[in-house]
């Protein structure tokens, strides 16, 4: 009997270890497939910096047919008032991502705050939300400076804002 209930439980142990190792591969299989795909993008075309390690500031931004990632939208406005590339007149898409919602929305409808207390992973920051009365709120709770939509950003704000 108890060379039976030995076997058995060698049996089960057996079977489970079969089992539990052909899920693992399988898991760490999808996890590297999603890896590689939440990866596609792993370098702020700015800073160098990998913009997945901040995925509540990243910026994704298609120009030229290109497809260009920031990790944060103080980087990729550097990268805009830059006007040896030619990216700021070929903007096909941007998505940023809303401060409160960590959403992505379109960027060039988005409002952005300046001066709050709040920074990004590169210091500070135009800080993006998808309504103007988040954007007001969220100035009046952290200190914010100015409210400005996209189309108010130039060169002249970039510098005059991050310095």
């Amino acid at each position: 009997m108890f060379k039976s209930l030995k076997l058995t439980f060698f049996v089960f142990i057996g079977v489970s270890l079969f089992f539990y190792s052909c899920t693992t591969s399988t898991k760490q299989e999808e996890n590297t497939e999603s890896t590689e795909q939440k990866y596609e993008w792993t370098d702020c075309q700015n800073c160098g910096m990998p913009t997945n390690d901040f995925p509540n500031w990243q910026v994704m931004l298609k120009a030229n047919s290109e497809n260009l990632a920031f990790c944060a939208p103080r980087c990729m406005m550097i990268h805009l008032a830059d006007s040896s590339n030619n990216v700021a007149n070929a903007i096909e898409k941007m998505e940023v991502t809303d401060y409160y919602t960590t959403q992505k929305i379109d960027g060039t409808s988005a409002f952005y705050v300046t001066g709050s207390d709040k920074t990004s992973p590169m210091g500070k920051d135009f800080v993006p939300f998808s309504k103007k009365e988040d954007a007001e709120s969220f100035m009046q709770e952290h200190k914010g400076k100015k409210i400005y939509s996209f189309e108010e950003i130039n060169k002249d704000v970039v510098v005059s804002e991050l310095k």
